[in-house]
């Protein structure tokens, strides 16, 4: 019997406990992204009273799956081999599963995973994204790759999902040099924390994003420089975030006519410095180390990660732009896509 067809059975014969089943594997899964934690944080997570939460934990922990400290709850050893096939129940009752297979077609993408919920509107749901990012670029790395890093709010928050590991031959270097006011969401600050976090190294580039054309000739005559772009053409695995594009200009302060070219040019979306339009063709590009790395770069594994209803136009512009992608991003994002694409097909 396939999975669809047992949960379908068991939705049908007994719809209660199911429900139940899948609230104790949500309860695991979040358990398993933040431990330790705490009873009122996973209730304020799942949209759950405390009360409830309560006595699921209870029965987790009566079943061995569970233990609890003064700093909080966390998976106990017989747990941890659980926690993959929870992930594809709780995706597979609460309608996410189908939702990544539309997107994963429509898209043409190698992969799509939907985080519930809106970055929008709750902050959380970007530490969520961040988490599940985290856990598809431990997927993809092995001991030996070299990965490209960008900046920004949801690399940063991949940055912090990930668990310690040792890929001592691992290399992380930076997309991109400086850009915005924020130390941690910098290339360079994220590249240097996923470098620890997984016991490899990293290379930095301590320059601005935008040095300009000349700049950029004299910036590659340096042998650190020369050095560090060299392992980003080298690079095996690529993550990024995305940016809308009338964002992204003015966070970058392109002038006033560039950003007129860009909205006549119809662009939608930004990453690493190159701008396009819906259909994934770059309109402009900034003098940056980093542009345009997965056609420079040639087969490297991509992953693009994105939340938020906002920047739905930006996430399909460059899921075209980017073939055979893997996407992570929140349900706001997902179900704005989906509303799009399917009024492009009608």
């Amino acid at each position: 019997m396939q999975d669809a067809d047992f949960l379908s059975l068991f939705s049908r014969l007994s719809p209660e406990r199911l429900q139940a089943v899948g609230r104790m594997a949500q309860v695991l899964c979040e358990v398993a992204d933040a431990q330790p934690i705490g009873r009122r944080s996973i209730a304020s997570r799942l949209s759950l009273n405390e009360r409830e939460v309560r006595s699921i934990a209870e029965e987790l922990k009566m079943q061995g799956l569970l233990e609890a400290d003064i700093s909080g709850m966390k998976l106990s050893p017989a747990a941890a081999d659980l926690v993959d096939a929870c992930r594809k129940l709780t995706q597979s009752l609460f309608s996410l599963r189908s939702l990544e297979d539309r997107l994963c077609r429509l898209l043409q993408a190698r992969s799509v995973t939907v985080v519930t919920g809106s970055a929008d509107s709750d902050a959380r749901v970007l530490q969520d994204v961040g988490r599940a990012a985290a856990r598809k670029l431990r997927e993809s790395l092995r001991r030996n790759s070299i990965l490209a890093v960008g900046g920004g709010s949801a690399m940063a928050e991949t940055a912090r999902g990930l668990h310690p590991a040792a890929l001592d031959q691992l290399m992380v270097v930076p997309l991109r040099g400086g850009i915005g006011p924020l130390m941690e969401d910098q290339a360079n600050v994220i590249a240097g924390e996923i470098a620890t976090r997984l016991g490899g190294r990293y290379r930095l580039l301590h320059l601005p994003d935008n040095p300009g054309p000349e700049a950029m000739k004299e910036l590659l005559k340096q042998e650190e420089v020369r050095r560090t772009v060299e392992l980003l053409r080298q690079a095996d695995v690529v993550i990024h975030g995305i940016g809308r594009a009338d964002e992204m200009a003015e966070k970058r302060s392109l002038p006033e006519s560039v950003q007129a070219n860009l909205r006549r040019d119809g662009a939608v979306g930004e990453a690493f410095g190159a701008f396009f339009d819906k259909d994934g063709r770059t309109v402009y590009r900034v003098e940056t180390f980093g542009a345009d790395v997965p056609q420079a770069f040639g087969a490297c594994r991509v992953i693009a990660v994105a939340a938020g209803a906002r920047k739905a136009r930006a996430i399909i512009a460059c899921l075209r732009r980017e073939k055979a992608a893997d996407l992570i991003c929140d349900e706001s994002a997902a179900n704005a896509m989906l509303a799009l694409l399917s009024g492009e097909q009608s």
